[in-house]
């Protein structure tokens, strides 16, 4: 098994050019074929299906503030990656191997910190777009779907910038409210808005 995977990673080698490598170069090419591999099939899954590092293990603190996290997998896989890449590049180019593995480190350790902060930055807008259902609370809008006494209906409410159609319940469960009556968010369970109706006929400002 260990020689069939050696003879099909020297078949890649061969393949991209690199079959007479040896020594240290050998270890940069694993590093950048395996770290680059990695790193495409794990931003393709983020993605298409939006895998997070919160899956993940391994989270190490960098900042001051404890919000960048730069050892993650994403930041390992790049390391790996430009590690490899620039390294195999400086000893292609006749350097020695010392400043191969310097240059392999500082390109490795850039690119960890900035893949790093790409991704803090799709989780921080990622966040910014969660419903905040609990600023619902006094907010005024319309049935959108009839609440039944002791039953789920919706509403349409505007919170967060935004007009959205909620899950709602009256708070007094022995009434109805009929759609398009107008109601008030009184509070929040999850995602259930709780709410009572408003006779804007009586008071606008109840």
């Amino acid at each position: 098994m260990v020689s069939d995977s050696m003879g099909l990673f020297g078949d890649l080698l061969d393949f991209i050019g690199l079959g007479g490598i040896t020594g240290i170069d050998i270890l940069f090419a694993v590093m950048a074929i395996i770290g680059t591999g990695l790193f495409l099939i794990y931003f393709l899954l983020v993605m298409l299906f939006g895998f997070a590092d919160d899956m993940l293990p391994f989270d190490m603190e960098m900042s001051a503030d404890g919000i960048f996290h730069l050892f993650t997998i994403q930041g390992i896989l790049s390391f790996m990656m430009m590690f490899g890449i620039f390294g195999l590049a400086m000893t292609q180019a006749d350097q020695n191997a010392l400043l191969a593995i310097i240059v392999g480190v500082i390109a490795g350790s850039v690119s960890m910190y900035i893949v790093g902060k790409i991704f803090q930055m799709m989780k921080g807008l990622e966040m910014d777009n969660t419903i905040k259902y609990s600023e619902a609370v006094g907010a005024k809008g319309t049935v959108y779907r009839t609440i039944n006494a002791g039953e789920h209906g919706q509403v349409q409410v505007e919170y967060q910038g935004a007009l959205r159609t909620s899950d709602a319940v009256a708070e007094d469960d022995t009434i109805t409210i009929e759609t398009g009556k107008f109601i008030k968010v009184v509070k929040t369970i999850g995602e259930t808005l709780i709410v009572i109706p408003l006779d804007i006929s009586v008071n606008s400002d109840s």
